[in-house]
């Protein structure tokens, strides 16, 4: 009567050595990643980046936005225009079409507009939500590789720095802000088509506030060249 138990309790054990073994082998076989390799001169790096992130020449991207976080959750529809070296006006659009709220890019300074509903990024990050390589300016920055990715950081103060990543391709996948070493605000871009002057337009992006219920995803449905676009609409003086 005790040979059935004993059987079974033989039979457990020697099933649990050969799946100890299988996890060993596999832990063996799992490839460890690259250790980050500095970049020579990132500085170089970080102009030929600027160039192919961004179009070339005047830009309408239209695209479809959803947040939800602390505020509540909405979505709409949106308009980026984009005048180069550096003027963009980001409209986001209720229903209907009606207005919620704007931010204007005039170079390094940044103009929030409207409500200000929906919780949008700094302006350190605020480029990268629609793929948009634009780096602080004044800063020079450090670089690393590891495998197909690349990252130039700029430290922006004693505390702070954003790092931005790109893949084999130097199109702009990520955007870091970090305090004190710790992300607190991210953007995630899955790079999409070219226009006809090669800039990639993103295809969907995340801005995440972390530590924070706080996200808005961005798709881009349509971005084309268009006739430069009239100051007017870069305006923030209010008249």
């Amino acid at each position: 009567m005790l040979d059935a138990p004993i059987s079974d309790r033989y039979f457990r054990l020697r099933l649990k050595v050969v799946l100890l073994l299988l996890s060993i082998g596999g832990l063996s076989c799992a490839r460890p990643l690259p250790d980050p390799v500095p970049i020579a001169d990132p500085g170089t790096l970080a102009n030929r980046l600027r160039s192919m992130g961004a179009p070339k020449g005047p830009e309408l991207i239209e695209f479809r936005w959803r947040y939800r976080g602390n505020e509540g959750r909405f979505s709409g529809e949106g308009a980026v225009r984009f005048n180069p070296p550096d003027s963009v006006r980001l409209d986001l659009l209720g229903p209907g079409w009606s207005g919620l709220q704007s931010a204007v890019m005039l170079g390094d300074r940044t103009y929030y507009i409207g409500e200000q509903q929906i919780v949008l990024p700094p302006p350190t990050l605020l480029w990268a939500l629609f793929g948009v390589f634009s780096p602080p300016r004044g800063v020079v920055p450090e670089g690393s590789k590891r495998g197909d990715r690349s990252e130039l950081a700029y430290q922006l103060s004693t505390f702070e720095r954003v790092v931005f990543a790109f893949d084999a391709a130097g199109r702009l996948i990520g955007a870091e802000r970090r305090v004190r070493g710790r992300a607190v605000q991210a953007i995630e871009v899955k790079p999409g088509g070219s226009d006809e002057t090669g800039w990639d337009w993103p295809k969907e992006t995340r801005y995440r506030e972390i530590g924070e219920f706080n996200e808005v995803r961005v798709e881009v449905t349509d971005a084309r060249d268009h006739a430069p676009f009239d100051s007017h609409i870069f305006d923030v003086t209010g008249d």
